[in-house]
């Protein structure tokens, strides 16, 4: 596929390469030198032939992986930054199998797949997200050449052509996006988004032999104005070895992400003989240490948190639950914990209870993996099975709902449970059936909707991890109820004419729960068309409900409401979860009648359940939001002169669509607060 540049990015380009080519290499790289010496690679291999464990069930674990065989067939004419990089992990772990088996049909099928994609480029990529996440492919394809100079095969044929290709077309893409972001306000990317292209940097400087490429990249690393630099990747440390990472109020994946991409461009720069994992006091460690906190199910209110927002407006009130507690999805715990606390003996408790939880890792989308092969360096320290049977779980309770019963239990003391299995019975003391059990996931909660109503259900936890299961807790138990009418003083209006006509239930579980339903409409501009399931309350007065479910359409916008009337266009301040996927917190407030509604930014990253609370206090408004219900952030304020009595309560859209959505809160409270 032949790729056209306009003139001025074909003169950037020539410039760049002119800057390139004219400068000396100053630095004596060290070849095999990117993710893994020479040292490393023999280490490997002499571990895998004689069976040791971990080495051996990592390696068994990858000959598993489709990407891994030599059939892989390369694709470079998709246009897409996804197949990019599926290409170069496959030429990567294909090149890691040659070496490791001495098979050279695995070496021909990784130079196949770099000569492809050597031959196809004629110019910039024009993948989506670049320039920005391209980064990340472009960072795995100079990892993969590294490991694949080493076979003679390749080197006589498509190696000169390939590192042109990076050198020529790759690292313009890279440095215009750490140089200028598309034109965005410094912080609007992400801390993932630089790490891909720093890492990209540093790793083709080593196959390139280009000391100014490297150097380019080591320099972001240590004081690059972007969110990738580890000083904004980390931007607050606390006492304990913590430092909170750049995405933590976004989601627990992608903070992960930018962990295992600065943790191996940190990886290349040290075995150049830089040691960026060192930098700063071990910023990086302190970073890790926190993502890894967060991701073993630690109550968030164990964690320190400082409020995060950019240039962009992107609020991040309080630590994300979204994607928290996962395993099966970022393998990049081996590396951090090998070189911070084994080779470098420093504490590194989280990283390392993530790295056992997932050992042996495995692949992923984003990240070579197959950390316990490549980064494990003695079997003592990396043992396999990697910990002890977990502890029995304690505190397990048992909360009814309507035709669901929510579970959750105390996290033990130490850090051993990679799952749980839930136990079912209809009987004191069982017997006890299973209903669900997992093995990726750290998260101490379960909901059970395979419930009838009316029905007594007793429940018991188990730990599970690679040694083995604990005993069953103690039991729990708890009788979902059906839902019946609205309590005396609750209706349900349709305002505005929403579109399908929704409807609303009423049960006295979790300190009273009301499940709603609600076709079309929409919440803002100058009038609403929307379901509001309200009461009548005078004077000030505190309105409090957690959003426990929420089944979305695409535009929905859910939440709670204060309004003056039914009408329409009437006086309204409203607390929403909705907007930009679903995700984002608004603060709406339309101050006279018929007016535009104006919107204040609450949490940007907001995941149900989630707790709402309007404050009425004379004229001004105030609402908030909780992940707890104990903690409570800002989310806006207005002046609004309401009537008295107003109407509280939920407020419900299904966007554009006409059929019912289903939203259920509990904890619903309105406490009076007039003297």
């Amino acid at each position: 596929m032949m790729h056209r540049q306009p003139a001025t990015l074909i003169w950037l380009n020539a410039l760049a390469l002119w800057l390139i080519l004219s400068v000396p290499s100053a630095r004596a790289f060290e070849h095999p030198g990117g993710l893994h010496t020479l040292a490393d690679l023999e280490r490997m291999r002499t571990n895998v032939l004689a069976g040791n464990h971990p080495w051996i069930d990592d390696w068994q674990k990858l000959l598993k992986n489709p990407q891994a065989q030599a059939n892989w067939r390369p694709d470079p004419r998709t246009g897409s930054r996804q197949r990019a990089d599926l290409d170069a992990h496959a030429a990567y772990l294909n090149a890691l199998r040659w070496y490791i088996s001495g098979d050279t049909n695995h070496a021909e099928c990784a130079a196949r797949i770099c000569n492809a994609w050597s031959a196809d480029m004629q110019g910039p990529p024009t993948w989506n997200d670049t320039p920005g996440l391209s980064g990340i492919p472009i960072f795995d394809f100079a990892l993969a050449g590294e490991l694949l100079r080493l076979y003679p095969g390749w080197k006589t044929g498509g190696f000169d052509r390939y590192t042109n290709m990076l050198v020529r077309y790759c690292y313009p893409v890279c440095h215009r996006f750490l140089a200028h972001h598309n034109g965005a306000c410094i912080s609007a990317y992400w801390a993932n988004w630089d790490a891909g292209n720093i890492g990209a940097l540093i790793a083709m400087g080593v196959l390139c032999d280009h000391t100014n490429i490297f150097n380019e990249g080591v320099e972001y690393f240590e004081h690059g104005a972007g969110m990738g630099s580890i000083s904004n990747a980390v931007p607050f440390l606390y006492s304990g070895g913590l430092g909170q990472w750049q995405e933590s109020g976004r989601d627990q994946e992608h903070a992960q992400l930018g962990i295992g991409l600065l943790g191996s461009a940190c990886q290349v720069a040290w075995n150049q003989g830089v040691d960026l994992f060192g930098y700063a006091d071990n910023r990086l460690l302190a970073g890790a240490e926190y993502v890894a906190k967060c991701n073993l199910s630690y109550p968030p209110a164990t964690i320190p948190y400082t409020f995060y927002d950019n240039c962009a407006n992107a609020r991040q009130c309080y630590l994300s639950l979204n994607q928290i507690g996962r395993t099966d999805d970022r393998p990049v715990w081996e590396l951090i914990y090998n070189h911070y606390a084994v080779l470098r003996g420093l504490p590194a408790p989280y990283s390392q209870a993530m790295a056992q939880l997932i050992r042996p890792e495995g692949g992923s989308a984003d990240h070579f993996g197959y950390g316990t092969l490549a980064f494990t360096l003695a079997a003592k320290t990396s043992p396999f099975p990697p910990n002890p049977i977990p502890s029995v779980p304690t505190g397990l309770t048992a909360e009814a709902g309507v035709g669901q019963v929510l579970l959750h239990w105390e996290k033990a003391a130490n850090d051993y449970a990679q799952g749980y299995i839930v136990r079912r019975a209809t009987d004191i003391g069982g017997p006890f059936a299973p209903v669900a059990a997992w093995n990726n996931r750290t998260a101490t909660e379960f909901i059970d909707h395979s419930v009838a109503n009316g029905v007594t259900y007793y429940y018991v936890i188990a730990a599970t991890n690679q040694a083995g299961t604990s005993a069953d807790s103690p039991e729990a138990h708890a009788q979902p109820v059906a839902a019946g009418p609205l309590p005396a003083g609750w209706a349900n209006a349709e305002i505005g004419g929403a579109g399908v006509t929704g409807g609303a239930t009423f049960a006295r579980v979790g300190e009273n729960t009301f499940i709603a339903q609600a076709g079309g409409g929409n919440i803002g501009a100058k009038t609403d068309a929307l379901s509001f399931i309200h009461c009548g309350v005078a004077g000030d007065f505190i309105f409090t409900a957690r959003l426990l479910d929420a089944h979305w359409s695409g535009r929905d916008k859910i939440g709670i409401m204060i309004r003056e009337s039914l009408d329409p266009g009437a006086k309204t301040v409203a607390l929403t979860l909705g907007e930009l996927g679903n995700r984002q917190c608004r603060f709406g407030t339309r101050p006279e009648s018929s007016a535009p509604m104006t919107w204040q930014a609450g949490n940007d990253y907001t995941l149900a359940p989630v707790w709402f609370k309007l404050e009425r206090n004379a004229n001004r408004v105030a609402g908030y939001q909780s992940v707890d219900g104990t903690h409570w952030f800002l989310a806006g304020s207005s002046l609004v002169s309401l009537k008295n009595p107003c109407l509280v309560g939920f407020a419900l859209t299904a966007g554009r669509t006409r059929i019912l959505n289903t939203s259920v809160f509990d904890h619903v409270t309105v406490q009076t607060t007039s003297k």
